[in-house]
């Protein structure tokens, strides 16, 4: 292909609202266009990474007997609510209405979809294992898209699903989709390490993230210094080492002192005020609104509410699945008198149902200092026992650095950024059980215990982990089995009669071998393709310039700016053996 032919369109600058570096060498190089807020142009470069990213994924799928198929975009309102996912979501998934007033959603995943294929044409054991996937637009509301193609309310995502008689099958089945995606994202040159995750909305029994190391990932992970423990931190289970537990029918005498603090809300104020504290003696208390109701969550002063499991325990105490968290709102708490700033786990259950408490804090060893319910007021010498009752002590608070290993109990855990490319779930009976499908099995019985599993990976993400790993200060490195093009042919000067006809014999020669070449035929300054070209980044260069008098090319191979001249006459055989 001719640059001169080609739409490339490269920035000199960096785009102003895009900071993480993968993202502003893909903006820069010409490969995105921002439309509007979380919605963007693929231009040429990216359109080819995408499709070589999504044939190395089709060969795996296959190796594993994956179909690839393409579902409807739009799920009925009917099937989401039989499924149970309708509002599982929240805000973030699309709605809308034909013109007959029926209800549809912008399909986040397809595991109901995938369903009716099995329903309809799995009516016995015979039919099954069978697995199909296709590669597709997704839409989510993002309530803040950010990082360019990271967090998009548009993308591209492989997923796929499989069926299974059993659970020993649905297991062998896992571990075989589990190797072909460490397959998969070794091919594309990527880092990758699995680590356990939440099943979140998607439900199952069990789910792993394959994750990207990344200096500027969005996701923290977890991993042993010891064992092979690894997961998200938001999934972290924390042991409470040394926490001495109220055992039932013990008496204590001490009471909570009440203590005038005049509108001090703060934690930095509270410092200053109870002299010589630390955070740590602190119980901090946030409201939440979950679904309309008030929870009230406590953890440590020095610790952050866990979300994730904290939704877990409320839709415990709920007994159904939780559909919106979120901070209550202040004019809310203040209607229902409740003392904003000043809110603690003594006396509070008269306001709050729902109270959460860490484990930390069920501590007989410790007094802490707690909001007293009351306008500038707070507790100190508040022990645990003096809690209301119906707190609720459990693991709501994320893992930090120093925390014990869950698995071995031995090692320290350590924290490292990634970005997650992939996500697999073991789903059991989850929608199968809902959607009442049943099979035939061995046994000539009607079953309706078909297992199942689902397994995504987002297509610009892994792209974007693949830029983010494969760079230097100039631009984009690209592995050779992904890059849009594997040869960068440079002709310096366009205009010169003897550099613009080697030029054109090395890109015939190289595209007759197969070889994908982009030249650079444009009139532009030397420097200027220069740079283009170690922005945009392809496997290697070739420079047709002065040396062509001597029948020589400069050849580049662009990770490390390998140089050297070479004869052209030999330069398309050098190509060809670097390659393989």
């Amino acid at each position: 292909m001719k640059r001169t032919n080609y739409f490339i369109p490269t920035l000199k600058e960096k785009p102003s609202d895009i900071e993480q570096i993968d993202q502003v060498f893909m903006f820069r190089a010409g490969m995105l266009k921002k439309v509007s807020n979380g919605f963007f142009v693929y231009l040429p470069l990216m359109q080819r990474v995408m499709n070589k990213v999504a044939g190395i994924i089709k060969q795996e799928l296959q190796a594993v007997n994956s179909q690839e198929c393409k579902f409807p975009i739009l799920t009925s309102q009917e099937t989401l609510e039989a499924s149970g996912r309708w509002n599982a979501f929240g805000k973030e998934m699309f709605k809308l209405s034909d013109r007959s007033g029926n209800g549809f959603a912008i399909s986040p995943t397809n595991e109901e979809t995938a369903c009716f294929i099995a329903e309809a044409y799995a009516k016995s054991y015979k039919d099954l294992p069978f697995s199909v996937y296709q590669i597709q637009s997704k839409h989510r509301d993002e309530i803040s898209p950010r990082n360019g193609v990271m967090r998009a309310r548009e993308f591209t995502m492989k997923d796929a699903y499989s069926f299974h008689a059993d659970e020993k099958c649905l297991d062998n089945y896992y571990a075989k989709m589990r190797a072909a995606y460490f397959r998969i994202f070794n091919r594309l040159g990527l880092e990758v390490v699995a680590v356990s995750a939440d099943t979140g909305a998607m439900g199952g029994s069990a789910s792993e993230e394959i994750m990207a190391i990344s200096s500027s990932g969005d996701t923290d992970i977890a991993r042993c210094t010891a064992c092979d423990y690894a997961a998200n931190a938001e999934t972290v289970e924390i042991n409470s080492v040394g926490v001495k537990n109220v055992s039932k029918g013990e008496a204590f005498d001490a009471v909570a002192n009440k203590i005038h603090t005049p509108s001090i809300k703060t934690m930095g104020n509270l410092l200053k005020f109870f002299s010589g504290k630390q955070e740590s003696d602190f119980c901090k208390s946030v409201v939440y609104d979950a679904d309309g109701k008030l929870v009230l969550a406590l953890v440590r002063g020095d610790r952050e509410v866990n979300e994730i499991k904290l939704r877990k325990q409320i839709a415990i105490a709920f007994k159904k699945p939780v559909v919106s968290l979120e901070i209550a709102d202040p004019k809310k708490l203040v209607k229902k008198g409740i003392a904003v700033g000043f809110v603690g786990p003594i006396g509070i259950s008269k306001n709050i149902k729902f109270i959460f408490a860490d484990n930390e804090l069920n501590d007989i060893s410790k007094n802490w200092i707690v909001g007293a319910n009351e306008k500038d007021h707070h507790y100190t010498n508040a022990f645990s026992y003096c809690f209301d009752k119906s707190v609720v002590y459990t693991d709501i608070r994320y893992a930090k650095v120093g925390d014990t290993c869950p698995k071995c109990s031995k090692a320290k855990l350590e924290f490292t950024k990634a970005t997650e490319l992939g996500h697999i779930f073991a789903l059991g009976t989850r929608y199968t059980n809902k959607l009442n499908m049943k099979f035939t099995n061995e046994s000539g019985v009607l079953s309706s215990n078909m297992q199942m599993g689902c397994y995504g990976i987002g297509v610009e993400r892994t792209i974007a982990a693949v830029v983010e790993q494969h760079r230097d200060d100039k631009g984009i490195c690209w592995p050779t089995q992904v890059a849009p093009f594997a040869v960068h042919l440079v002709t310096v000067d366009i205009t010169n009669e003897l550099q613009a006809k080697v030029s054109e014999q090395l890109y015939n020669s190289l595209t007759k071998q197969g070889i994908e070449v982009l030249w650079d035929d444009t009139e532009a300054r030397a420097g200027s393709k220069f740079a283009d070209s170690e922005l945009i980044g392809f496997p290697f260069r070739v420079v047709v310039g002065r040396g062509v008098v001597d029948e020589k090319v400069e050849f580049v191979e662009r990770k490390g700016n390998v140089k050297k001249e070479i004869l052209v006459k030999d330069i398309v055989a050098e190509i060809v053996d670097k390659r393989r």
